[in-house]
């Protein structure tokens, strides 16, 4: 078989590598060690009323900071902004 002939395209490259960065599953720790300061305390605040810091999803603007509380989400932005209704889709 050639190998030569079965290169990835960049945007083949960019689906596997958000593949594999997907499956890595971080523990709670880990994902508050990513938070700004400003996120921290904005996810502090949150958890105040029942809200626990369910992932960071990376997104044009910088890293966005999602809770969850139930059903309920709620994003606070690099600068600490919370939102408590967000516009935001999740994937499987």
């Amino acid at each position: 078989m050639d190998t030569a002939s079965m290169k990835l395209t960049r945007n083949e490259l960019q689906q596997l590598e958000d593949f594999e960065r997907r499956r890595i599953a971080l523990n709670q720790s880990q994902w508050w060690e990513r938070l700004s300061m400003d996120q921290k305390f904005g996810i502090y605040q949150l958890q105040k009323f029942g809200y626990d810091l369910a992932f960071i999803r990376n997104t044009e603007d910088g890293p966005l900071a999602i809770a969850r509380r139930g059903h309920d989400f709620a994003t606070i932005d690099g600068e600490g902004e919370v939102n408590l209704n967000p516009d935001i889709t999740f994937r499987d």
